[in-house]
């Protein structure tokens, strides 16, 4: 399946460092954003045999927070692909978290990319996982 993660910067830099590979063999510029590439319809970063991903413990920022995704239209949304969406959706303290942190990657995409996200949707969105029973502080 193939990947439309975005990259930052910073994803760019401590990827190729860690690994010690070039960004262009993970990296490409594609509809206006640096991604992770994809090879052979999947992304740059999974291991051929295991399909485990060989920067697990310094991947991309979107990736940390997967499978919530931003959608220009719909806000944050899980991504109907992942197997794994229903442990966020049965966890509200994990969606909350991961939320937030989709947050702060979508502000440094629009300092970096120039990028205009939607707020008013994520604004909404984030009233409603907070009405979820989140434990009290």
């Amino acid at each position: 399946m193939n990947t439309e993660m975005i990259l930052l910067g910073d994803d760019v830099k401590r990827i190729s460092r860690s690994l010690g590979i070039p960004a262009d063999s993970f990296a490409e510029l594609r509809g206006g954003f640096l991604r992770l590439k994809n090879i052979n319809g999947a992304c740059a970063l999974l291991e051929k045999n295991s399909g485990k991903c060989i920067a697990y413990n310094v991947r991309p920022a979107g990736c940390r927070v997967y499978p919530l995704i931003y959608d220009d239209g719909r806000g944050a949304i899980l991504d109907e692909g992942c197997p794994l969406k229903g442990l966020w959706l049965n966890n509200p303290e994990e969606l909350y978290k991961g939320f937030k942190e989709l947050l702060k990657i979508l502000r440094r995409i629009e300092v970096e990319y120039g990028y205009k996200v939607k707020w008013v949707i994520l604004r909404s969105q984030l009233k409603e996982i907070k009405k979820r029973n989140l434990p009290k502080p």
